[in-house]
């Protein structure tokens, strides 16, 4: 029988890629952390810091401190988190792959990176940490940002009948379709480029088989 731990038997865990240099996508990433945290009780936010490879100890410390203010911040910011365990760390390397190192480690569920950008996909991913992490990460990626500028509607907006040329198939009995506007090469906004009417057959004999 196995002795792995099922889904059922732990807490979901998330894992916040953060970089205090860039607080605006750090903003990002950990504030729909704790949205997607606070609809699943009991779950774990690790929140993680990577340094430069080489940092001393000294700088791994105030990293530390720094990361434990900003999350301390953004939790008063954000009315609390109640219910979380939350967890602060740091690392140092290539910060795509340490990221989805520790998510490893840790049997994460959800990894959570930020960004600032409202480019498009392919812009916003390459040469990422977003897209180093995707590339290695053996759990789902979030890339949190801001919200997309609104585009423009994409409704069809279909005109109105042409009034005159509603009277004058009314005058003709459908005879004629058209306005005098409009029957000039059937210039119409949509296009229009042919049209025929006849009375039905359309041939008066109706060829057989031979």
């Amino acid at each position: 029988m196995s002795n792995a731990v099922t889904r059922a038997d732990r807490p979901f865990v998330l894992v916040v890629g953060l970089d205090l240099t860039d607080t605006e996508s750090s903003g990002y990433a950990l504030n729909q952390s704790a949205r997607i945290a606070a609809r699943i009780p009991g779950s774990q936010i690790h929140l993680l810091q990577v340094l430069a490879a080489g940092a001393n100890a000294d700088v791994t410390r105030d990293a530390a401190a720094r990361l434990q203010r900003y999350a301390a911040a953004k939790a008063t910011e954000l009315g609390g988190l109640a219910g979380q365990t939350l967890g602060v760390h740091i690392r140092s390397g290539q910060p795509g792959r340490e990221i989805a190192q520790f998510a490893h480690d840790v049997n994460a569920d959800l990894i959570v990176v930020g960004t600032h950008r409202r480019s498009h996909l392919k812009q916003l991913l390459v040469g990422s940490t977003a897209e180093h992490v995707m590339a290695t990460a053996t759990c789902p990626v979030f890339v949190a940002g801001p919200r997309p500028m609104p585009e423009a509607s994409h409704v069809i907006v279909i005109d109105p009948p042409c009034p005159d040329c509603v009277q004058t198939r009314q005058a003709t009995q459908g005879r004629t379709w058209w306005c005098a506007r409009h029957s000039e090469n059937h210039h119409l906004h949509h296009q229009h480029r042919y049209s025929y009417q006849s009375d039905w057959p359309f041939h008066s004999e109706v060829p057989t088989g031979g």
